[in-house]
């Protein structure tokens, strides 16, 4: 289970997890679009970092972009 799984179920968020079995080496956001059958613009991946005045920053990108 996954800290992201943990924090939907908490918030009573509905949702649905999607499972592919990963290939080592592969990138993992392009893989999972081919796996799942989607175009790679509705699969994102989530940044966050940690700003110097302890804020975080989160961006959500799709996986076919930079």
């Amino acid at each position: 289970m996954t800290p992201a799984i943990l924090a939907a179920e908490k918030a009573a968020v509905s949702f649905r997890v999607h499972e592919y079995v990963h290939d080592d080496g592969a990138a993992y956001g392009l893989e999972a679009a081919e796996k799942l059958g989607v175009s790679p613009a509705r699969v994102f991946k989530t940044l966050v970092v940690l700003l110097s005045d302890s804020r975080h920053g989160i961006a959500v990108v799709p996986v076919d972009a930079q």
